[in-house]
């Protein structure tokens, strides 16, 4: 690769990691916008998180894993396609690109999410306050880059078939 054609590769690698970063920005806002957070409830005892409740950051993570599994997954087909001729770069950098998203998906999604029962400053009996958004397992972020490499894989595999090859051309299993 030489000249013009890794200049055009750089500029494909680099167009295709913004754009993910882009993608994982709005997966940001879906997830702050779909989440439903866990609610604490301030009572005479102080502000507490019922077992009920702290069931609910379940539901948080698995949508933060099931909008990145979308969102990787189809990274991971297009940046297979468009970057095939690499060979196997596109593995790590498909893992450090879709890690990098997911960090930052998880990140925005705290800053913009709700800020969470430490923020409010005098609290009413009966108030309900939202927990912040959060991402309690280090297995969320694997699951991006898992998706990605997916999408990746499914490509290399449609583009290693031949459809010239029959059945009828295949070597007999037996004598």
């Amino acid at each position: 690769m030489k000249g013009s054609g890794m200049r055009r590769t750089v500029v494909q690698v680099v167009a295709l990691v913004v754009g993910l970063l882009v993608l994982a920005a709005g997966a940001a806002v879906l997830w702050v916008q779909l989440a439903s957070p866990p609610q604490w409830e301030v009572t005479q005892q102080g502000v507490v998180l019922t077992e009920e409740a702290a069931g609910a950051q379940v539901g948080v993570e698995l949508l933060f894993v099931a909008i990145g599994a979308a969102v990787a997954a189809v990274w991971g087909l297009v940046a297979g396609f468009v970057l095939r001729r690499l060979g196997w770069v596109v593995v790590p950098l498909t893992v450090a690109a879709t890690l990098a998203a997911s960090v930052l998906t998880w990140r925005l999604g705290v800053l913009l999410g709700p800020d969470g029962p430490e923020a409010v400053r005098s609290p009413q009996l009966g108030d309900s306050i939202s927990a912040r958004l959060a991402v309690d397992s280090p297995a969320s972020f694997v699951v991006w880059a898992i998706a990605g490499l997916v999408g990746v894989f499914v490509v290399t595999w449609a583009a290693g078939r031949r459809p010239d090859v029959s059945e009828r051309s295949a070597p007999a299993l037996h004598p």
